[in-house]
């Protein structure tokens, strides 16, 4: 058998090697980093909620009123950190901002960024209907439900830090820390026990985002 010449076997390999399809790997896709936690001092006991206690998340929602232009829609936006697993949550909201529903049916991005930086809401006023301004609302251990009172006379103060819009492709979010003061009051559920109708939230620190 006669051997095959030197330059007709780097010709094989070099025609074999061009043949072999090269794997397109795809860039990997931003993912948005969402912190959660609260820590606070509720009732003079100190209260924890985080993702390594009783598997607590944050759950993003929104409450839009969408109506027909030239009237102006609108969306108030909450952000609640609870549980499967345990009674105990809180749930703060922010609103409201308006925008033009003939643009589509969620305001822009550049409106949605402009509405959590501005001073107004960074420090809003503690409002019940959230025309305007923050709302708290907190559920103890036994499901009894608390709410802030923009007509209380007691101490209240909020303020919003760390604010970050950052998208994937699950959506578009306004990143934030809060911190607060105020009383929450008996709203329903169960008889307060003790007769704590209402309760105080001091050096009460939420770590969460709301989502558009």
């Amino acid at each position: 058998m006669r051997p095959i010449p030197y330059f007709l076997c780097i010709t094989l390999f070099a025609f074999l090697l061009g043949c072999v399809k090269h794997e397109i790997i795809p860039a990997p896709e931003h993912e948005v980093e969402l912190a959660y936690s609260f820590k606070g001092v509720i009732d003079n006991d100190t209260i924890e909620m985080t993702s390594e206690f009783s598997n607590y998340r944050c759950n993003p929602t929104q409450e839009k009123n969408l109506v027909t232009p030239p009237l102006l829609s609108s969306a108030i936006y909450y952000s609640e950190i609870s549980s499967d697993l345990v009674f105990r949550k809180i749930k703060i909201g922010l609103g409201q901002i308006q925008w033009n529903k003939s643009a589509g049916e969620d305001p822009s991005l550049e409106a949605y960024n402009a509405f959590f930086s501005s001073t107004s809401n960074m420090f809003p006023l503690y409002k019940d209907n959230l025309s305007s301004g923050f709302k708290v609302t907190y559920t103890d251990e036994n499901n009894i439900v608390y709410e802030s009172s923009e007509n209380s006379s007691e101490y209240k103060d909020v303020k919003f830090t760390n604010i970050s819009q950052d998208s994937d492709a699950s959506g578009d979010y306004s990143k934030f820390s809060c911190t607060l003061n105020c009383y929450v009051y008996y709203v329903s559920g169960n008889t307060p026990e003790n007769g704590r109708d209402s309760l105080k939230i001091q050096m009460g620190k939420i770590k969460g985002y709301f989502k558009k």
